[in-house]
């Protein structure tokens, strides 16, 4: 058995045990592709909320703290970007909802399609508990949207948000 691999897209694209290939300009509906691989979105065009169903298939920019460590007398932010293949113009980091401030892509990790590593150097952290936040930017323009950027979406999958991380400083 074969396994077809789509770089740049979700693992539910990824077909297992593929025995056969058929090509169709169609969009195949079968169970899992026409009912649970797919997202409602809401958008307010002119007052009124139009919904739009779409298939999951690219990844959606996302970004994620994974790791905080000390360093001394600072600390390093370690993270993960997961994209569909676009360049990335820029990781930025938040601290208890300061400003954005730019993180450092690990150049090791640069292949189109891989996940990317980004580091930020946070000094002049105080004891206690603060919340960091990161955001990526792709080479088009797009952002990778907040919780409140997706409230009109009304499915689990492809949930994108910036995802806050706590951490207590002692």
């Amino acid at each position: 058995p074969l396994r077809l691999l789509v770089p740049g897209w979700y693992g539910v694209c990824n077909v297992k045990w593929l025995s056969q290939i058929h090509a169709q300009e169609e969009q195949y509906l079968g169970k899992y592709q026409a009912r649970w691989y797919r997202t409602v979105r809401g958008e307010m065009i002119d007052g009124e909320m139009r919904w739009n169903e779409t298939a999951v298939t690219h990844m959606q920019l996302k970004s994620f703290i994974a790791r905080v460590t000390r360093d001394g007398n600072r600390y390093k932010v370690l993270g993960v970007v997961l994209n569909d293949g676009t360049p990335i113009k820029s990781v930025e980091v938040s601290v208890d909802e300061g400003p954005w401030q730019a993180a450092a892509l690990d150049s090791a990790t640069n292949s189109k399609y891989s996940w990317k590593l980004f580091t930020y150097i946070w000094t002049g952290a105080t004891p206690g508990e603060h919340t960091l936040v990161s955001r990526v930017t792709d080479a088009t323009g797009k952002v990778q949207p907040t919780e409140k950027d997706l409230e009109n979406k009304k499915s689990f999958l492809e949930d994108n948000s910036q995802h806050p991380r706590k951490v207590m400083i002692s």
